[in-house]
């Protein structure tokens, strides 16, 4: 029997991009399909893949998914240990040792080539935790389906089709803070200017508005605007601290102090002009630098050419 992931109970504004998602993976029987999922830390990817990993996972002969393997590849023998789940979960063995990477993959290939399988590959952060995995599509079996979910859009460039996760419309936004913080769609009568100021802090973002709505759930009014106005000088850390990720994961110092000028003198402006000032600060053309925070979800540029950064 195949093992359903547990979702979170109110997911809000996901329908459509799971139900694009679905429809893509039910055609092609016969393919391998892979498709990506990316968008900045927080804004819901992990539970789209959770959503869309139930309904099909009792159409395969194994199916596995993969939480974290981000955090679970920095540790000791990370790599293996995510190649053992992959083998255990999808061949249903108790027990899968694996003496080292390479040994891995050769098992990989020699047990699940001939299986339809679906593969949740969850937080992939560098191109060789997804190569101790697969090292071709062709070691899955015809008809299999992998699922990858990113911050860095850069690693989706083999996959056969990307879907963007966007911020939260605001009377969504509001929807899912509601439900954190009250139980209901709505916000409670006294609260609902208060809610509003928290909205818009929170900037659509789903993880912020799950956060800030559970701690504020109970609290009188006074509580309510103590908090608001300790978030508008010091923000949330359990916050903080998973946005932070996507930062010290730019292993280049000039990427950083890139990312650092834009957020302090450049949101709102033309990419244009942001490259021309960074290109007479810096001596180098920075076209390359704005590219990578753009596909890592640092940063966005609108059809207009104007740069925006989440809060």
């Amino acid at each position: 029997d195949p093992k359903y992931i547990n979702v979170a109970t109110h997911l809000v504004g996901i329908d459509p991009l799971v139900l694009a998602i679905s429809d893509f993976l039910s055609t092609a029987a016969d393919e391998v399909r892979i498709v990506g999922i990316h968008g900045m830390p927080g804004i819901g990817k992990t539970s789209i893949a959770k959503v869309v990993f139930n309904q099909f996972c009792y159409r395969f002969e194994g199916s596995c998914f993969l939480s974290n393997i981000n955090e679970t590849s920095e540790q000791s023998n990370g790599l293996v240990l995510l190649q053992e789940q992959l083998l255990h979960d999808i061949l249903k063995q108790n027990t899968v040792n694996i003496s080292n990477v390479v040994r891995g993959l050769v098992l990989i290939k020699e047990r699940i080539c001939h299986k339809r399988v679906l593969v949740v590959v969850d937080d992939l952060a560098h191109q060789n935790q997804l190569n101790a995995l697969m090292g071709e599509r062709s070691w899955f079996g015809p008809g299999s389906r992998v699922i990858i979910t990113t911050k860095d859009e850069h690693l989706l460039l083999k996959v056969d089709r990307t879907y963007r996760v966007e911020e939260l419309k605001r009377d969504e936004s509001l929807q899912l803070f509601s439900w954190h913080a009250f139980g209901d769609t709505k916000p409670a009568k006294d609260y609902v200017e208060l809610s509003n100021d928290v909205v818009d802090y929170c900037g659509g973002l789903p993880l912020a508005l799950e956060v800030l709505g559970s701690c504020l759930s109970g609290k009188n009014r006074a509580r309510w605007k103590c908090l608001i106005d300790e978030l508008r000088k010091i923000p949330n850390r359990e916050i903080q601290k998973k946005l932070r990720i996507s930062f010290d994961s730019l292993d280049d110092h000039e990427l950083q102090n890139t990312f650092l000028d834009i957020a302090c003198f450049f949101i709102g402006r033309n990419k244009e002009y942001v490259a021309k000032v960074l290109e007479a600060r810096c001596g180098y053309n920075p076209e390359d630098d704005l590219g990578t925070l753009s596909e890592r979800s640092l940063i966005k540029v609108d059809a207009f050419g104007k740069i925006s950064m989440h809060d």
